[in-house]
């Protein structure tokens, strides 16, 4: 049985606490740097999509892990425990069809051969697809994870009464 030697505590609360701190600041700085990485890439690599494709995957999966275990938790933050609203999903979404614009610029003006308002529909396609994507994705997740907290209460006020 040497493999339960290798999970054996070996740290108190205070030092597991310290831990998961440091990870978690860490975790944070490499998810954003990731998506500061597949933006310099976008903006002044000429590869396309092609050459962002592993971050942009990595990213996606690491940000799909992350809203379903937040989901199973019943967790949306450290400062709340209440899922946002729809108020929050629409700012949430802007920020998301600027993103989208940013890139329906970047990619209208390096493959449009129609000038100014190929570039500028281009522009425009995105945000909307983004912001629209976004909306969707926000108001499926939220209404689940509304749901998981709701049905965490219920086990809650269940396993208090016994």
């Amino acid at each position: 049985m040497k493999h339960k030697k290798w999970f054996e505590k070996k740290v108190d609360e205070r030092q597991e606490l310290d831990l998961l701190r440091v990870e978690h600041g860490c975790f944070w700085a490499m998810y954003w740097m990731l998506l500061a990485a597949i933006f310099v890439q976008a903006i002044f690599m000429e590869g396309g999509f092609r050459l962002m494709a592993a971050e942009w995957m990595v990213f996606m999966a690491t940000s799909i892990l992350l809203v379903a275990g937040c989901v199973r938790k019943g967790v949306w933050g450290f400062h709340t425990q209440k899922v946002p609203g729809v108020v929050s999903y629409f700012k949430y979404s802007l920020v998301s069809a600027a993103v989208g614009i940013f890139f329906g610029f970047l990619f209208g003006s390096k493959n449009s051969s129609e000038g100014t308002a190929g570039i500028l529909a281009c522009a425009v396609v995105y945000g909307i697809l983004f912001f629209a994507v976004s909306f969707i994705a926000f108001s499926g997740v939220g209404f689940i994870a509304k749901k998981r907290e709701e049905k965490l209460a219920v086990q809650e006020i269940e396993d208090d009464e016994e």
